[in-house]
């Protein structure tokens, strides 16, 4: 139902009343009271009726002044636009051409424009309060002037002397466009005040930090922190796209590793619909990333993504236009290649990429799969392969366990959470192109799509615009300025096998560029960091890596023994081994030993 809207009118003079009742009688939703008081009696016009509820009070010139001065509802000032001054000054030019305009600036800097443009040739008087309008109208009179516009207040002093006048007042569009403004002002104060009651029912009603949305999900109000409001609006906002939110309900969100309750209550206070969300974190705990699961919302993995400087080598174009397919289907996504290849770049610019499933990037340690996670997982309140709408990201899958590999693809089989969400999976492979036994079961039983990341040794062709690009990567994160590279340098790096990949190559250069004295890398520092790089690669990684520090100090020789060491000791002090491992002989074994 349309709400009317209560206005009160007080016009300086009798003509302009009559107008404003005329033109107001056009509004089906207002209520008009109107009355005629120039200045100090409008003022006390307006304060005897103010308290009978009107929400806004229409006046003109220094009598709109002093009544908001003295009230507290809005004021809207009845104008004189271009085309009444325009339309007196036609009207006057019927009668005599000895006429003058006389009124205050309000008047007066308007009609000289018009005259200005129009070459009109019209003798313009501005008048203030301290000005004699009296004499000057005995002045005009005396000097053959026979007319003058003018405004109210020297239209009623030139009646006085009777001196001829036409009054310059608010034409009927003038009027109609103060009622228009005076209407969307009202409604836009109404809404306020409703906002203001829904902040009042949300905050009696919860005590707890919320947020408020209108039916067109604008965001009212929120006492959230801002990053969290803006993963939980957002978070909200595609569910709706997905849920008609015609009925209270509750969802679960994660943020920074943090589950929140939200909480969705539908307004009654109005005929429109309006959302307070209520948002508790939750009692039920969230798996942290030290037990193997980790959780970011998009905006998030987005930040993530801008702000990596390698990424553009990474994801060939190649790669570009496969993420770009991927959009298309909704199967589950199998990144297979060797270590340091950039699967998680990848996996981030498919689930930002993409139209849905884009909500949350669920990341799982396949290594770290035990009971107690399992319970997480299928946890019927905040429990990721319930929840639909997310990417689930397995790493290291090649770790899984035969007896999780089973109850995952049974899971898989009997609830199809996969196709709820999309399942993204990080398979290695050796140098020699062997896969896991469980990247194969997963191919055998489940209708995955396979996104092939090439080794770094496979771009041989590219390897020097790669190195450059690099390069400049490592200058910019280290603040550093090296320019290039020796050539015998570019030629030994070109030609390394790269058995790390980019992330060996990314280590390798933050070495150099901190090892160099000059503003190129020298042969000599590269053939030092490869031997050092060669030794490494004879070790098995292990999944808690090698505790080695390549600190750019140490000579080959003492990284040699720290290496040296570390290998003895994965074989229990057995230095026949050790020296096997290395591909060295216990002699020289023990020339280290003991140089």
């Amino acid at each position: 139902m349309q709400k009317i809207i209560k206005i009160l009118g007080i016009a300086p003079y009798e003509e302009l009343r009559y107008s404003m009742e005329n033109v107001g009688s056009t509004f089906t939703n207002l209520l008009l009271n109107t009355y005629t008081g120039d200045l100090q009696e409008g003022k006390n016009l307006a304060l005897k009726e103010i308290h009978n509820d009107y929400d806004i009070v229409i006046s003109r010139g220094g009598t709109a002044d002093l009544i908001r001065k003295n009230i507290s509802i809005p004021v809207i000032d009845v104008s004189i636009s271009v085309y009444d001054i325009i339309g007196a000054i036609k009207l006057a030019t019927n009668y005599t051409s000895k006429f003058a305009i006389v009124g205050y600036s309000s008047i007066t800097e308007t009609a000289h424009l018009i005259c200005d443009i129009l070459d009109y040739s019209v003798e313009i008087y501005t008048i203030d309060d301290s000005s004699d309008t009296l004499s000057l109208l005995r002045s005009l009179e005396s000097s053959g002037i026979e007319l003058v516009l003018c405004d109210a207040i020297t239209n009623k002093l030139a009646l006085e002397i009777s001196f001829n006048t036409i009054l310059i007042t608010s034409g009927s569009e003038s009027i109609k466009h103060t009622f228009e403004q005076a209407i969307e002002l009202t409604t836009h104060l109404q809404e306020l005040k409703l906002q203001n009651s829904l902040f009042i029912e949300a905050i009696e009603n919860s005590k707890t930090e919320c947020l408020i949305l209108s039916s067109q999900f604008d965001l009212i109000y929120s006492s959230l922190d801002p990053q969290i409001n803006d993963s939980i609006y957002h978070y909200l906002l595609n569910k709706k796209k997905n849920t008609p939110f015609n009925e209270s309900h509750t969802y679960y969100h994660s943020i920074h590793n943090t589950l929140y309750n939200l909480k969705v209550t539908i307004s009654n206070k109005t005929d429109d619909t309006y959302y307070i969300v209520t948002v508790q974190k939750s009692v039920t705990p969230i798996m942290s990333s030290k037990f193997g699961v980790t959780y970011e919302d998009k905006s998030e993995v987005e930040q993530k993504i801008n702000k990596n400087l390698y990424k553009n080598p990474i994801i060939t174009y190649e790669i570009g236009e496969k993420i770009k397919q991927l959009n298309s289907s909704n199967s589950p996504i199998i990144i297979v290649g060797e270590r340091g290849t950039g699967k998680e770049i990848v996996s981030q610019s498919v689930f930002t990429s993409q139209n849905t499933n884009n909500h949350t990037l669920i990341s799982i340690n396949s290594n770290l799969l035990n009971d107690t996670m399992w319970k997480h997982l299928l946890n019927t309140s905040n429990g990721p392969f319930l929840k639909v709408g997310n990417t689930i990201q397995f790493n290291y899958f090649d770790k899984i366990s035969n007896e999780n590999l089973e109850k995952l693809l049974t899971i898989m089989e009997s609830t199809n959470f996969h196709l709820n969400n999309r399942l993204i999976i990080f398979c290695e492979k050796t140098s020699e192109g062997i896969t896991s036994e469980s990247y194969k079961e997963l191919m055998r039983r489940v209708n995955c799509i396979s996104l092939h990341l090439p080794a770094l040794r496979e771009r041989k062709n590219e390897i020097s615009a790669i190195l450059t690009i690099f390069l400049n990567k490592v200058n910019i994160e280290n603040n550093t300025d090296i320019l290039g590279y020796e050539p015998k340098a570019l030629a030994a790096l070109s030609q390394f096998n790269w058995p790390g990949n980019f992330q060996q190559l990314k280590q390798v250069l933050t070495e150099l560029v901190f090892l160099s004295k000059s503003l190129y890398i020298s042969s000599t520092n590269v053939n030092s960091i490869l031997s050092k790089q060669k030794i490494v690669g004879n070790i098995p990684h292990t999944e808690e890596g090698m505790n080695i520090s390549l600190n750019s100090s140490k000579t080959l020789h003492e990284f040699n023994l720290e290496l040296i060491k570390l290998v003895i000791d994965q074989h229990n002090g057995n230095q026949t081994l050790a020296a096997e491992q290395l591909g060295i002989s216990r002699t020289t074994l023990w020339r280290y030993l003991n140089k």
